[in-house]
């Protein structure tokens, strides 16, 4: 018969048997998208959508004054996108055919801007340079905007973790010109962002960042960042066979 220590040991043992798998860390992905609004006077009409046929014009790496954990595949980035977007109803154009948008890709890690700071400080690209985080947060501090909002615990901490560096990806729409001439129009931008720069590839994440980000492409979210969980790896535990030890007794005193 056993004894309660040894079933206690064999019903753990049961309960990880009937698990079978476990899944790894999940990871947080961030995202935020936003269309351009078309304006009637002084008055927002709202977004609109735009087509769904593309060429892609081009895939950089932001500057940034920390490196990646590895250089990305940038070659995969690109075919990844491709495959995202024609797998969620894009199609990319052919010869001769006046795309609907031109999509540029822009990747790496930095501070993205803060979508819980009510737009007020700057945004990454090219030719742009991001406020520090104390430098936001000092113009948050001030902006009556930001007042009735901040007194939520809840927005407080979404507020600072938007702070912290980023690795992104931004994918952005323009219109595609008349001419040579005319100025580029952007239609809509959907940001994906993780945290922790230090701790994750890119080149593993990419895929994942992309299929969280794809649904929200031409879509105005009203709030300021969606959260998608999505488990890093699937993992498994493999038991062995179960051996139950005796149990020792203790010994009797003199």
């Amino acid at each position: 018969m056993l004894s309660s220590t040894q079933q206690f040991f064999r019903g753990l043992a049961c309960l990880a048997l009937a698990a079978g798998s476990v899944r790894a860390a999940e990871v947080e992905i961030g995202v935020r998208s936003s269309v351009d609004q078309r304006w009637q006077g002084v008055h927002k009409r709202g977004p609109i959508e735009h087509g769904k046929v593309y060429l892609i014009a081009s895939l950089k790496q932001a500057p940034s004054a920390e490196k990646l954990v590895q250089p990305v595949d940038e070659a995969g980035l690109l075919a990844q996108l491709r495959q995202t977007l024609n797998t969620h109803g894009f199609r990319e154009s052919v010869a001769d055919e006046t795309p609907d948008v031109v999509l540029t890709l822009l990747y790496g890690r930095g501070h993205v801007r803060n979508p819980y700071l009510a737009n007020i400080d700057g945004d990454i690209s090219s030719d742009s340079i991001v406020p520090t985080p104390a430098e936001s947060l000092l113009a948050a501090a001030v902006d009556p905007r930001l007042y009735n909002k901040r007194q939520w615990g809840l927005y407080e901490h979404k507020l600072l973790a938007a702070q912290k560096e980023k690795l992104f990806i931004r994918v952005t729409a323009w219109k595609f010109p008349g001419d040579r001439k005319e100025k580029p129009a952007e239609l809509w931008k959907t940001t994906m962002v993780v945290d922790e720069p230090d701790r994750h590839d890119l080149n593993e994440l990419y895929p994942k960042m992309l299929a969280a980000g794809v649904p929200f492409f031409d879509r105005h979210l009203k709030q300021e960042e969606e959260t998608i969980a999505t488990p890093l790896k699937e993992g498994s535990v493999k038991l062995g066979p179960l051996k139950i030890l005796e149990e020792s007794l203790p010994a009797k005193a003199p």
